[in-house]
């Protein structure tokens, strides 16, 4: 990278939201995305926003033709709702695109820029997809992409939600999918504007998986996911220490996870891939 970006990273939770997932020691959607930039590419300057929280989210003085590119990672709210936490992120990301921008979304990203170019979104017949999306498979069109470069043409990923894309707006193209939903990834253009998405989260590690599950212990145990508390932290301590020491063959064959989310590198490959775009 010759030159020093500026990258802006819309945070779609709200405060609640937010503040209900430091209470169990977990980072933010958008601190996580900010930690795996830095961590690539050191010098970008990342400004993160709350647009869930007021209309004025950008620092004063600022504009997005300020920024080279914007990133919108998960949240727990709907994309099909009509309450203003939402609707200003739809309009954020209209505005974005219509504005010429380079953005990349993860599973919320993803579904508002479909909700804010004319796609629809709906809760996924299958339920809720969580803990790790397995055999994502590239489409033609996305094994041809910059965004998968250097990427195998199957993998798994980090990954939470209850909502999927079930139509892109005309013009979009499907990069990936995978048995649980059709749309895993997509490319959508708005005149100069570009957003490239992915209903999964590379930008999650595995502690940030473990936090996600204490996050949302009581749904995950009504729904069936664990038995009982225990078995859940039982299941979270095993992410952590598989973290810590990614060499260890039995959590590996106990969890069914592999380099493809154990490496960062291979893991991020698709947020480098856009950062590269930006350059």
């Amino acid at each position: 990278m010759n030159r020093q970006l500026k990258i802006l990273i819309a945070d779609g939770n709200t405060r609640d939201r937010n503040d209900a997932m430091t209470a169990v020691g977990g980072e933010l959607g958008a601190e996580r995305y900010a930690n795996e930039i830095r961590r690539m590419y050191p010098k970008a300057e990342l400004t993160t926003i709350y647009p869930a929280d007021s209309d004025h989210y950008l620092p004063k003085g600022t504009a997005l033709g300020d920024y080279d590119g914007m990133v919108m990672g998960g949240s727990g709210l709907h994309a099909f709702d009509q309450a203003p936490e939402v609707t200003r992120q739809v309009d954020l990301m209209r505005s974005a695109l219509e504005a010429g921008m380079l953005v990349l979304g993860s599973c919320w990203g993803l579904q508002v820029a479909a909700a804010a170019t004319g796609g629809t979104v709906a809760k996924s017949p299958r339920g809720r997809e969580v803990g790790i999306a397995r055999k994502i498979a590239l489409t033609a069109a996305g094994v041809g992409h910059a965004l998968y470069a250097d990427k195998p043409g199957v993998f798994d990923s980090p990954c939470i939600h209850y909502d999927e894309v079930t139509h892109l707006p005309a013009g979009s193209v499907i990069l990936a999918h995978n048995a649980h939903s059709a749309v895993q990834a997509a490319v959508i253009r708005v005149g100069a504007g570009v957003f490239w998405g992915m209903q999964y989260h590379p930008e999650f590690d595995l502690p940030h998986l473990a936090n996600l599950y204490r996050r949302y212990a009581d749904d995950m145990l009504s729904q069936g996911y664990f038995i009982d508390r225990d078995a859940l932290e039982t299941y979270a301590n095993a992410l952590r220490a598989l973290a810590q020491n990614p060499d260890r063959l039995d959590l590996r064959w106990q969890l069914g996870i592999d380099d493809d989310v154990l490496d960062a590198d291979m893991r991020c490959r698709e947020i480098r891939n856009w950062v590269e775009s930006l350059t």
